[in-house]
């Protein structure tokens, strides 16, 4: 899904590999160093259009910098269509995760004993795996920025949304999180 998004392709576009922006509807401008800031100009658009944006200009105050999004009626039907960006922290959204955690909070809080078996029982399930590494051990990780087939199989595993095999990596070899690829990307 994410995929298929216009953001992930103005994103990956020529990084990832299958990932094209249509040349005939953007011309990238400027790109960092190691790709993070993409700066796109959008190509093949309408007078019409360009003429009902300046006529329909909204700002806060004569010469503002902050003019609220208006779109001209020729999006209409494409911006009908659309799903709004969400983050995953969005911690303005409401949902039934939020409800969970609550209720286990203040069950937690109204019974000290039952909180502290909880995280008895998750330390226990945790402890066998975790293998802690030392500030100097991953400094000297974060030092060495290269490609190599950890680092793929790891930007596979987090482009593809395989949280299960990803899991299951970092418990086995913790010291991955601190890997970087040549770009300076990693896993987390």
């Amino acid at each position: 899904m994410m995929r298929e998004s216009l953001l992930f392709k103005l994103h990956s576009g020529g990084l990832v590999p299958g990932v094209e922006v249509d040349k005939n509807r953007f011309k990238e401008v400027y790109k960092s160093k190691y790709g993070k800031v993409r700066i796109y100009r959008v190509l093949s658009v309408s007078k019409e259009s360009k003429e009902w944006v300046k006529n329909n200009r909204r700002c806060d105050a004569e010469g503002s910098w902050y003019c609220p999004g208006q779109y001209p009626p020729g999006l209409q039907k494409v911006l009908k269509d659309k799903k709004d960006f969400k983050q995953l922290e969005d911690f303005n959204a409401k949902s039934e995760a939020d409800d969970d955690y609550q209720r286990k909070y203040f069950e937690h809080l109204n019974d000290p004993q039952k909180a502290a078996a909880a995280r008895r029982a998750q330390k226990k399930g945790t402890a066998a795996t975790k293998m802690t590494l030392s500030q100097n051990e991953i400094k000297q990780i974060n030092l060495k920025w290269e490609n190599n087939d950890i680092t793929s199989t790891l930007f596979g595993l987090v482009r593809d949304n395989d949280v299960d095999s990803f899991k299951s990596i970092v418990q086995s070899t913790p010291h991955y999180v601190h890997m970087r690829s040549k770009d300076g990307r990693g896993p987390m």
